[in-house]
Order: structure tokens, then C-alpha cells, then sequence
């Protein structure tokens, strides 16, 4: 796991206070130079350094429609879920959540926003696998076989998801970057409840795997010739739920991937390309192991408004 360029702010503000004015004064300094404190930022932050990151992002939709005792409730359910999935990553797709090493991993790596939150995630495998073990658990509350009391109060749940891969950087503890701010403008124009890309997380899987349909056929042994996994070890413990260890096997796979382009939003001026996928998983939570298939996205294609 790449480490994310980490600053602290009280240094970087002290920094800037050495070199510029820090009193208010009684004139206007609209001709003053600022080349030197221009160069010293570009140093001391140097965004050329920044890591490329994919960004999950996850929204419940319509939370302000939900009740007063609901919408109290639903931060709580949230967090039991997102325990769960941080388990379920560390057991049932162990290689691939190698350097997790253990669910407060995935605390630091997350920005809540108490209706759901943005996963920091080093690549778009990480995030696709996550996502799935996302949708199992809350198919499994959806249909009363976790929490069914609590279920019951609150109603199910519907989710709208996003991708994004682009720069971010932390300030304290912190997340910032394009990554989150493309993420959080395309999770707001879809109404939808879809799983949706932009072009760096689509261009990404193009380049890696040859396209992001090949998700249903990807295994562990392909996994490992990526840069991104160069440094994971080889493990024997552990399950591999989500990309099967070799090809050809047959239960608790990505059973289809299906991507549409439908269409761009402006970010900050730039246009962003938005992708659809739809994603099928089968797999089991219960102790039966009875076979469950659970659906990513949709495939409405009616473009974003």
C-alpha cells in the first residue's frame, strides 16, 4: 500500500506566515511579488508528488426522506455495516487486503459523511472487491437475514456507488484531492442508484487487465503480475472469495460485468467522462452456504442529469 503524501498544516501556515504578511494592514498590496513564497510552496508541497488513488464512494439515497428516529438510526446501521465488510475484506479476500492489517485499517482509509463516506483504496481491484462484500451484507439486511428487528424500524436500504482514480493528498487527518472532489460531484448527479466510473478508473482497468469486463474472468494468479500487488506476498491463509485464486472456478465469483458510457458533468470547468457498470456477484454470508447472486449498479443508461 503506497503511503499518501501526508501534511501538516500548523507547519505549512507557519511557513507561509514567515514569508508573508500576517497583520492586517491599511493598504491594498496587489502589486507585491510573490515568487518567493510561490517557490517554497511548490517544494514544500510539490503536487507532482502527489499518489494516484481510486476513491469509493458511497451514498444511501433519499436519507433526508427517512423519519427522524430513522435518520438517527441510520448512521449506527451504517457503521455495523461497515464493520462487517472490513472483516469480511480481512477473511473472505485476504490476499488482495494483505496490508489491511486488521478493520482500523479501513477507519484511517475512510471520510464519513454519516449517510455513507469515501474509501481510499490503491487501485480499482481493491474497491470493486470491497464494494461487492458491501452489497452482500446489505442484501442480506434488505432481506431480513441481518438485523431483521432493526430492519424492520428502518426499512431497506438503497444505494447509489462511485469510482474515481485521480491524485489526493492528506492535510493532518484529512483527505483531499480531485479524486473525492470528482467522486462526490458524480455521486450527486445520479438519481439512479447505479455504480458509477469516470474515465481514469475506466482508462485504468483497460490498461490493466484489458477491460473492465474482464473482472468475471480476473484470478489471484493474474492479480499478482499487476504493479500495483508487485510488493504483496505470496499467502496460503486466508480465503479468496471475490477473484478466485485460479481460473475456472465455479462458486462465489463476479458472474458479469457489463460497462456503458452515458454521458459527462463539468467539475471545476473540466468535463468528466461517467461510465456505468453493472455488476452481478454469487456468493453466501449464512452458514448454509446457500448461493446467493447480488447485483452492483443497474443498467439503465438514461444519461446523468
Amino acid at each position: 500500500m503506497k503511503k499518501i503524501k501526508k501534511y501538516n498544516k500548523e507547519a505549512i501556515v507557519e511557513a507561509i506566515s514567515s514569508m508573508d504578511q500576517s497583520t492586517f494592514s491599511d493598504l491594498g498590496n496587489s502589486n507585491i511579488d510573490e515568487e518567493d513564497l510561490l517557490s517554497m510552496l511548490n517544494q514544500e508541497i510539490n503536487p507532482d508528488t502527489f499518489e494516484d488513488k481510486t476513491i469509493l464512494g458511497i451514498d444511501i439515497y433519499h436519507y433526508s426522506q427517512y423519519k427522524p428516529l430513522e435518520q438517527a438510526l441510520i448512521p449506527i446501521l451504517f457503521r455495523i455495516i461497515f464493520e462487517q465488510v472490513a472483516s469480511l475484506c480481512i477473511l473472505n479476500s485476504s490476499y488482495i487486503f494483505q496490508k489491511y492489517k486488521n478493520t482500523e485499517t479501513f477507519d484511517k482509509l475512510f471520510i464519513n459523511t454519516g449517510d455513507g463516506g469515501f474509501l481510499v483504496f490503491d487501485s480499482p481491484i481493491h474497491a470493486v472487491a470491497y464494494t461487492i462484500n458491501f452489497q452482500m451484507v446489505v442484501r442480506y439486511y434488505n432481506s431480513s437475514r441481518f438485523y431483521p428487528k432493526l430492519r424492520k424500524i428502518i426499512g431497506p436500504l438503497g444505494l447509489r456507488y462511485a469510482m474515481t482514480t485521480d491524485k489526493i493528498y492528506r492535510l493532518d487527518n484529512n483527505f483531499y484531492g480531485s479524486a473525492i472532489i470528482n467522486n462526490s460531484r458524480i455521486l450527486e448527479k445520479d438519481s439512479l442508484n447505479r455504480f458509477l466510473l469516470d474515465e481514469n478508473t475506466y482508462q485504468w482497468l483497460l490498461q490493466e487487465i484489458n477491460g473492465i469486463e474482464n473482472l468475471q474472468l480476473i484470478s489471484i494468479n493474474q492479480l499478482k503480475k499487476l504493479s500495483v500487488f508487485q510488493d504483496y506476498e505470496e499467502i496460503s491463509e486466508g480465503e479468496n472469495e471475490i477473484y478466485p485464486e485460479k481460473m475456472g472456478y465455479n462458486f462465489d465469483k463476479i458472474i458479469t460485468s457489463d460497462i456503458q458510457k452515458i454521458g459527462k458533468i463539468i467539475s471545476k470547468s473540466t468535463p468528466l467522462s461517467i461510465y456505468n457498470l453493472h455488476l452481478q456477484f454469487q456468493g453466501s454470508l449464512s452458514n448454509d452456504n446457500q448461493k446467493v447472486i447480488v447485483s452492483l449498479g443497474n443498467l439503465n443508461a438514461t444519461g446523468i442529469s
